[in-house]
């Protein structure tokens, strides 16, 4: 908060798909929501076109979203606002525990990390099993143990054919 005390007065436009929303930073820091504002001190423009992407784009979510940004006006205050979102971790097991209860949120979120984590599994198993058919069963790809060999067999034929050259170099210098 006092990192952003120092930018008081200072209003943010965060334009949306559905609408826009307007910020002020009051002197301790804090946000204050506005309902409009003549000249932001900076805008944040998240187009839908951006948002598809940013759902359909591989990768790390919040490089992604911070992608997906468009930046206008003071510098200083957006780098300060992207460092400070990075650091934000939201807690919601505790949030979920405000509507239905410690131990339901406690498994509901435990369901939720094993439901992923299966998931993930999943995916990494799908992967696998594609390599493999594409490498074993269909050879269109050469599997590593198939890659190393002949890795392998062309370094020795390399060296035959330098040693080759070497004696054809030496025949030629005798006669």
């Amino acid at each position: 908060m006092a990192e952003l005390a120092s930018h008081a007065g200072k209003v943010i436009l965060l334009n949306l798909p559905i609408g826009q929303l307007f910020f002020e930073i009051a002197p301790e820091g804090s946000l204050l929501a506005l309902t409009h504002a003549d000249t932001p001190s900076l805008e944040l423009e998240i187009s839908s076109e951006a948002l598809s992407a940013l759902a359909g784009s591989p990768g790390n979510l919040r490089e992604q979203a911070m992608k997906s940004v468009k930046i206008t006006g003071d510098a200083d205050l957006a780098q300060l606002l992207g460092r400070l979102a990075g650091q934000i971790r939201w807690e919601y097991e505790e949030d979920l525990a405000h509507f239905i209860g410690d131990a339901p949120a406690n498994f509901a979120v435990s369901q939720g990390k094993k439901f992923i984590s299966a998931g993930k599994s999943a995916a990494t198993d799908l992967l696998e099993n594609v390599i493999e058919y594409v490498s074993e069963e269909r050879k269109v790809l050469l599997n590593k143990r198939d890659f190393l060999i002949r890795k392998n067999e062309l370094s020795v034929l390399r060296d035959a054919v330098d040693r080759l050259d070497k004696r054809i170099q030496l025949l030629e210098r005798k006669g």
